[in-house]
């Protein structure tokens, strides 16, 4: 079993440093290209669901927002129904990045589910929700 829990963070390793050598380019490094993938599919999101949604602290989530605003990837806006909502939102340079994010996502996962079936693909994404949602519960419960 703990070969299992080995094998998800290699592929976590591996995922994320291809990805930041593919955007290097770009200007997106330490997995900034996570959070921008992230904003792009949920325009308006605030920093508080990103952190959330990534599972990482709302120090880190801060950091990397503000990196990708100097970027120019994406701007904070002031929500109109509560000023203190302050959504996330790609500018144009940010989704003019969107497809080569979406490309490299569909990639990784064709590469990391080759020559498995439709069957073992649907219950590998079974188990890994189970796994997920009881790691999110664990974390819930710690101080």
């Amino acid at each position: 079993m703990a070969n299992s829990f080995r094998s998800i963070g290699l592929i976590a390793r591996v995922t994320a440093t291809m990805g930041n050598q593919l955007f290097q380019a770009d200007d997106l490094a330490n997995n900034q290209f996570i959070y921008l993938l992230r904003i792009t599919e949920a325009p308006g999101i605030t920093q508080t669901e990103l952190a959330d949604q990534l599972h990482v602290d709302p120090s880190t989530c801060l950091r990397t927002v503000r990196k990708l605003i100097t970027s120019g990837y994406v701007t904070r806006q002031t929500d109109a129904t509560n000023k203190k909502r302050r959504p996330l939102v790609a500018t144009a340079k940010g989704m003019a990045m969107s497809p080569a994010l979406e490309a490299y996502e569909q990639h990784i996962l064709a590469v990391g589910t080759t020559d498995l079936s439709t069957g073992e693909q649907a219950l590998l994404e079974e188990l890994l929700a189970k796994v997920a949602d009881n790691m999110r519960q664990f974390q819930d419960k710690q101080p």
